[in-house]
C-alpha cells in the first residue's frame, strides 16, 4: 500500500528528488505522533486484549450489500454469512465491527452433506473500545464448522476509510458520487462484520445491489448480473482465493475503463479522465509480464485478472487489493504534454510497487502487522527493480540508493527509531503508525543487501521457494529465514559460528544501523570496528552488534570485477591489508550494505584526490555514497567537516544524477542555515563554483527527444540551484520560456515546467502570475494542479502572495479547491523568505479560517515550518509576534517547540558546525572554474 504524499515533490523547483518515500509513509507520519517508551510498553502489553481468540477461524464469507450511492445517499445495508471453524469448545463468538448496526443474527451448524442446521438466535453485546460484537451462546459449541448469519446497516464513511463516499465533477460540472473501499489495515470491520486480522484468511463471495446507471467492480470478475424488481441491478462476483480480509475491495461508480483483453487488465477512471489511462494500462501490462518472468510464478496462476482504479479521493495513495489495485489520480493518470517525467516515474514505480504486492502481500501475507516489512520491504525494492525490468532504458534502479537508502539512513539514525519487526499494539492508530519508513524504505534497503549477496538466479529461486512454501498463508521472519537459508546453501559462505537466522535477525530485530569504521595502520593491516550510528552524537557504550557483509575495492581495481564478500561479526577486528600506503580503499562498494562507512583521514584525502583528478575511477553509486556518508559522519562529529566539504567540492566535475542528488541534500541543508547570515555571499560563491561547469553544458528550458531519464533529473537539480543562486542567465532563460507560453502560446515542456514556472515568475510581469493561476483553475489534472500550486508559491511579489494565500481559504475570489490543495497553497509559499513573511502576515489575520477549514494540526505544522525558516533576530521577532497572536488556538507545546527551533537556528553560526563551515568558505577563493581545476586556498 502507498500512503498519499501531500505534495509529490514539495518545493519541486528548489529541492529535487522524486518521491522519497511511499505516499502511505508520508500519510502515517503526518497523522500520528511518535509514541513515547512508556506508551509503547503499555500498548504492547494490552495487544492481546484487542486480538481475536485463536479458537475462532473464518473460512468463507458470503457478503451481500445494497447501496444507493448514485444519489449521494450514505446509507447502505447488507448481510454476511461468516463460515467459522470453531476449534475448541466455545460459548462465545467474537466478530469485529466498527460503526455498524447489527439488526439480526442466526447461528447455524454446517455440514457439507446436510448443509445448514439452525441452532439459535444469539444475544450479543458491543465492545466499542475493542471494536467487537461479542455473541453469547446458550449451549457450548463443540469443535466443528458453523455459519453465523448477520444482517446489518451502515453509512458510507466520509474519511476515505472503510466503505466510503467520494465524488467528482463530470464534464458538465455535475457532481457524481462514488462508493469505494480502503480496508488496510483494520477497516474491513467498518464496512461489514468480519474477523479482521491478516492471518485469518478466507474466501469471499460477494454480491452488490446498485442502480443500473452504475457498475460494480471487485477483486474477481463478474459472475452474473441480475435485475431486481425495484429496478436495481445485483452484480455477483466469482469467489476469491483464500485471502486476508483487508485485501477485499469493491467500487460502485459510473467509471469507464480501457482494457488489454489479452492481458486481462483494465484501468478505470471517471469518464472525463478516461483518456489519461493509456499509460497506466501499458505500464501495468509490461510490469506484470516482467514480474511474471522474474519471479517465475505467473500472476494468472493465482488470479484471473487485475484492474487498476484512479480515484479523486483516496487517502492511502495506492493500495494492492488482490486483483483490484486502487490509486489516487495523480499517481496513476498520465496526460501527454502535461505529465512530467517525475510524475511518470512516480506512476511507473507505484504500479510496480502494487503489482509486486500481488505476490508479497497477497499470495503470502504478513502474519501480523509487526512483520509489515515482509510486505512493504519487497514492494519498495521492486517498485524500482520491477519498473526497471519493464523499462530498462530509463535506469529506474539507479534511483534506489539516493531516493530510498540514503533517505532512510537519515531517519533511521534517530534514537527513537524502531526495529523492522515491531509491534505497538492492535488499535487503529498503533497499527497505522507502523506504516513508516522502517517498514518501507529500510525494509527495501535491507532486502536489497540480502539480494546482492546472491547471484541473480539464486535470489529468484529464493523468491519462488518463499512464495510457494507459504502459498495462500501468512509469513513471519522464520519463513523468510528458511527460504534464505536454502538459497545460501552452497552459494554464500557465512563466517564461522554464524547462520542465516543470526544474520537476518541482527538487521530486523535491532533498531538503527551501524557505522563501519575503517582505520588503516599503513603497516600492513586495518582495524575494523562497528558502532550504532546516531545522527546527532557518538555513543561509546552501545553494545549492539550486526552481522555486516562488506565488499572492498582498491585503487586501480576494475569496476566490473567480481568483488568478494567479507564479514564483520564482532565489535572490532584486525584485518591484514596489502594495499599500498599511497593508494585508497573503498568499502561497501556501491552502497550495497545498509550502513555507513568512515575512514581514517589519509584514506579520505586519497579518495578526494581521485574524485578530483579521475572522477570515473570510483563507481557512480559509491560517489553518491561518499558524499552522503561524509556529510552525516561530519554532522555526528565522527569526521572533520572540512573533509566532507572538500569531498563535496569534486562535484564540479560530476555529470551523473545520483551523486548530484546526494550533494543537493547537503547544499540544501547548509543553504537553510546560511540564508540571512552576513557571509551568505560566500556560500553563494561556493554553490556557483560547484554548479558552474555543469550548468553551462545544459539547456534548461528544452528537452531532447532521446534524453535519458537521469539527464532530466540532473538538469532539474542544477538549474534549480542556478536560479536559486540568482544566476542571471538562469533567471532570464526561465522568464523568457514562461513569457513565450504566456504571450506566444508556445507551451513549456512538462519536463522543465517546474523550474521554468517557479523561477520565471521571479522576473516576469504580473500577467504571468495571473496566467498560471488561471491555468490552475482550468486544469482537471491533479498532478498538473499540484505542480502549478507549487510554482505559484515561488512568486516574490507581496501582493501576488497575499492574494494567493487568501484564495486558499476563499477570499474575494471563490475557488473550489479541496482541503489538501488549500493546505498545499499555504505550504507552497515556504519556498522563499518573501513567502514565509507573507504567510506570517496571512496567519496573523486569518488563523481562525485556517483552523476551521484545515484543522488545528495544519496550523501547528505551518507554524513549525515558519520556525524552521527563522534565521535572524528580525525573523525571530516576527515569529514571536505570530505565536502571541495564536496563543488562544495553538497548544503550548507547539509554541515552545517553535521557539526552540528558532533559537537553535539563531545559535547555529556560533556552533562548531557553523564556525567550521565559515572557516572553510573564508579559506578558499571560490570562483566558477573549468573542469580539472582544484579548489585553491586564498593566498
Amino acid at each position: 500500500m502507498r500512503l498519499h504524499l501531500l505534495c509529490g515533490v514539495f518545493l519541486i523547483g528548489l529541492h529535487s528528488a522524486a518521491i522519497a518515500a511511499h505516499p502511505k509513509v508520508q500519510h502515517s507520519e503526518r497523522k500520528l505522533n511518535t509514541l513515547d517508551p512508556v506508551s509503547l510498553q503499555e500498548v504492547a502489553a494490552q495487544e492481546l486484549r484487542y486480538r481475536l481468540p485463536s479458537y475462532i477461524v473464518p473460512t468463507h464469507y458470503k457478503l451481500y450489500l445494497e447501496t444507493q450511492v448514485h444519489t449521494g445517499n450514505r446509507s447502505y445495508s447488507g448481510s454476511v454469512d461468516i463460515h467459522l471453524d470453531i476449534r475448541q469448545q466455545a460459548k462465545t463468538i467474537y466478530v469485529h465491527q466498527r460503526g455498524l448496526r447489527i439488526t439480526s443474527n442466526e447461528l447455524y451448524a454446517f455440514n457439507p452433506n446436510t448443509n445448514l442446521t439452525f441452532l439459535e438466535t444469539l444475544r450479543y453485546t458491543e465492545d466499542a473500545e475493542r471494536e467487537f460484537a461479542v455473541f453469547a451462546i446458550r449451549r457450548a459449541l463443540a469443535p466443528a464448522s458453523y455459519v453465523l448469519h448477520l444482517d446489518f446497516e451502515g453509512e458510507l464513511r466520509v474519511d476515505d476509510d472503510g466503505f466510503y463516499l467520494s465524488s467528482y465533477l463530470d464534464a458538465n460540472g455535475t457532481r457524481k458520487y462514488v462508493a469505494s473501499t480502503q480496508f488496510q489495515a483494520i477497516s474491513a470491520r467498518a464496512a461489514f462484520p468480519c474477523l479482521d486480522e491478516p492471518a485469518l484468511k478466507a474466501t469471499v463471495e460477494l454480491g452488490i445491489k446498485h442502480h443500473p446507471s452504475y457498475k460494480a467492480v471487485s477483486n474477481m470478475p463478474i459472475f452474473a448480473e441480475a435485475g431486481d424488481l425495484d429496478g436495481n441491478v445485483v452484480t455477483y462476483f466469482e469467489t476469491t482465493q483464500r485471502m486476508s480480509i483487508y485485501l477485499l475491495a469493491f467500487l460502485v461508480s459510473d467509471f469507464l475503463y480501457t482494457e488489454n483483453e489479452a492481458a486481462a487488465q483494465r484501468v478505470y477512471a471517471r469518464p472525463n479522465a478516461i483518456n489519461q489511462t493509456l499509460y497506466a494500462l501499458e505500464a501495468g501490462v509490461r510490469i506484470m509480464d516482467a514480474l511474471d518472468e522474474h519471479i517465475g510464478l505467473p500472476y494468472r496462476s493465482y488470479m484471473p485478472k487485475v484492474d487498476q482504479v484512479a480515484l479523486t479521493q483516496f487517502s492511502a495513495g495506492a493500495m494492492e487489493n488482490w486483483g483490484l489495485c486502487k490509486y489516487r489520480e495523480e499517481v496513476l493518470l498520465f496526460e501527454p504534454g502535461v505529465t512530467t517525467y517525475r510524475a511518470q516515474t512516480t506512476i511507473t514505480t507505484i504500479i510496480a510497487h502494487e503489482y509486486v504486492h500481488q505476490w508479497f502481500g497477497n499470495v503470502i501475507t504478513n502474519e501480523w502487522w509487526s512483520y509489515l516489512w515482509l510486505n512493504e520491504g519487497f514492494a519498495t525494492l521492486y517498485e524500482f527493480l520491477g519498473a526497471d525490468m519493464a523499462y530498462p532504458e530509463r535506469q529506474y534502479r539507479d534511483l534506489f540508493n539516493v531516493q530510498v537508502v540514503q533517505r532512510v539512513l537519515i531517519t533511521d539514525a534517530a534514537e527513537s527509531t524502531r526495529p523492522m519487526t515491531f509491534s505497538r499494539g492492535a488499535t487503529f492508530n498503533a497499527i497505522l503508525s507502523l506504516f513508516d519508513n522502517v517498514a518501507y524504505s529500510k525494509g527495501g534497503s535491507v532486502l536489497q543487501m540480502f539480494r546482492l549477496l546472491l547471484p541473480d538466479a539464486a535470489w529468484r529461486q529464493m523468491l519462488r521457494t518463499y512464495v510457494q512454501g507459504n502459498e495462500f498463508g501468512t509469513v513471519n521472519t522464520d519463513n523468510f529465514v528458511a527460504a534464505l537459508t536454502e538459497a545460501f546453501d552452497g552459494v554464500v559462505s557465512l563466517p564461522e559460528g554464524t547462520d542465516v537466522e543470526r544474520f537476518v535477525q541482527s538487521w530486523v530485530n535491532q533498531a538503527g544501523y551501524p557505522v563501519l569504521e575503517v582505520r588503516r595502520s599503513y603497516r600492513g593491516e586495518m582495524i575494523l570496528s562497528q558502532d550504532r550510528f546516531y545522527g546527532n552524537k557518538i555513543v561509546n557504550n552501545d553494545f549492539t552488534v550486526w552481522v555486516i557483509p562488506y565488499t572492498m575495492m582498491e585503487q586501480g581495481d576494475a569496476q566490473d570485477a567480481l568483488l568478494e564478500w567479507q564479514w564483520m561479526t564482532s565489535k572490532a577486528v584486525r584485518v591484514p591489508s596489502s594495499t599500498p600506503n599511497d593508494e585508497w580503499i573503498l568499502v561497501n562498494v556501491n552502497q550495497t550494505g545498509f550502513y555507513r562507512v568512515n575512514y581514517d583521514p589519509s584514506n579520505w584525502y586519497m579518495l578526494i584526490r581521485t574524485l578530483l583528478e579521475d572522477t570515473a575511477a570510483i563507481p557512480m553509486h559509491s560517489r553518491a555514497q561518499l558524499i552522503d556518508d561524509s556529510f552525516h559522519l561530519a554532522r555526528s562529529n565522527r569526521l572533520d567537516l572540512e573533509i566532507a566539504l572538500e569531498l563535496l567540492g569534486y562535484v564540479r566535475h560530476e555529470r551523473e544524477y545520483p551523486p548530484w542528488e546526494a550533494a543537493n541534500r547537503v547544499l540544501g541543508y547548509f543553504h537553510g542555515r546560511m540564508r540571512g547570515q552576513p557571509d551568505y555571499v560566500l556560500y553563494e560563491l561556493f554553490v556557483d563554483t560547484l554548479i558552474g561547469d555543469v550548468f553551462v553544458t545544459l539547456d534548461i528550458t528544452t528537452v531532447a527527444p532521446d534524453e535519458r531519464l537521469l539527464e532530466k533529473y540532473l538538469r532539474q537539480v542544477i538549474s534549480s540551484w542556478a536560479c536559486r543562486m540568482e544566476i542571471e542567465s538562469c533567471l532570464t532563460a526561465t522568464r523568457d520560456a514562461l513569457e513565450r507560453e504566456v504571450f506566444d502560446a508556445e507551451p513549456v515542456h512538462p519536463d522543465v515546467s517546474a523550474v521554468v514556472y517557479c523561477y520565471g515568475l521571479r522576473t516576469a510581469p504580473t500577467v504571468a502570475f495571473q496566467y498560471l493561476f488561471g491555468k490552475l483553475l482550468g486544469s482537471d489534472n491533479r498532478g498538473e494542479r499540484q505542480l502549478l500550486i507549487n510554482a505559484l508559491g515561488c512568486a516574490n511579489d507581496t501582493e501576488q502572495l497575499s492574494s494567493y494565500l487568501l484564495a486558499a481559504i476563499g477570499g474575494e475570489l471563490q475557488v473550489n479547491f479541496n482541503a489538501e490543495e488549500r493546505l498545499s497553497i499555504l505550504q507552497s509559499v515556504l519556498s522563499t523568505r518573501q513567502g514565509v513573511d507573507a504567510l506570517i502576515e496571512f496567519l496573523t489575520e486569518n488563523y481562525t479560517y485556517v483552523v476551521s477549514l484545515l484543522g488545528p494540526n495544519a496550523l501547528a505544522n505551518l507554524v513549525q515550518s515558519i520556525a524552521t525558516s527563522t534565521n535572524t533576530l528580525d525573523e525571530e521577532q516576527m515569529l514571536i509576534a505570530l505565536l502571541e497572536q495564536l496563543n488562544s488556538v495553538l497548544p503550548a507545546s507547539v509554541s515552545a517547540s517553535a521557539r526552540t527551533t528558532a533559537s537553535i537556528n539563531l545559535a547555529w553560526p556560533s556552533t562548531r558546525e557553523g564556525l567550521l563551515l565559515r572557516y572553510f568558505l573564508e579559506r578558499y577563493n571560490f570562483q566558477p572554474v573549468q573542469s580539472g581545476t582544484v579548489l585553491q586556498p586564498d593566498a
